[in-house]
């Protein structure tokens, strides 16, 4: 039996949880500023390194812009989203010496987890496209240049949103004996 009690609406939490999965293919529609508000005021409210708060968001809808930023991917679905999310990280100047820059991607991670977790709750559908470091420098000097990021902030991933033109295969996932273990690597964690 568990001690703590759970909060008012927690099992709908981990029904969003079990629920979400990436979409790929949306319906066109014009997602309200009242749901955009809220999506960013569930990532807002994450967690980070000293309290700095290295995220940032650009949202894009406009359609050419959608389509410069899936132009070099293999997820060209993206340019069809209702709007991306461009999830932006920089330093932050009082946090974590060396180790700066690795905060100012890990954070906005975890602000990007509290955005697509509220787009769910919301009833759209999200998915994350990661790895926009790799892609060609032209490229990447365009989409600065059109989004005017500012120099020393990096794009950390992009996140399609919208309204879901399908219902994805559930894919399964690990078990929790499989990737959880009691006090050492390959102990088994016993409930």
């Amino acid at each position: 039996m568990s001690i703590a009690k759970p909060l008012d609406g927690a099992e709908g939490f981990f029904e969003v949880v079990r629920e979400r999965h990436s979409v790929r293919r949306y319906k066109p529609y014009d997602i309200p500023y009242e749901d955009l508000k809220k999506m960013f005021e569930a990532a807002r409210l994450a967690p980070s390194a000293n309290n700095e708060q290295p995220w940032r968001f650009i949202v894009v809808k406009d359609k050419e812009t959608k389509k410069l930023l899936a132009r070099p991917s293999p997820q060209t679905f993206i340019a069809d989203a209702n709007a991306i999310v461009v999830v932006l990280g920089a330093p932050a100047p009082k946090c974590c010496g060396r180790d700066r820059q690795t905060w100012a991607t890990r954070d906005p991670i975890i602000a990007t987890e509290h955005l697509v977790l509220a787009a769910a709750a919301l009833g759209y559908g999200a998915c994350w496209i990661a790895m926009y470091e790799s892609r060609p420098e032209d490229w990447l000097a365009e989409v600065r240049e059109t989004l005017r990021i500012p120099e020393g902030t990096h794009i950390i991933c992009l996140v399609a949103l919208g309204v879901p033109a399908e219902t994805p295969k559930f894919t399964p996932k690990k078990s929790v004996q499989e990737i959880t273990f009691s006090e050492e690597y390959g102990s088994p964690f016993i409930c």
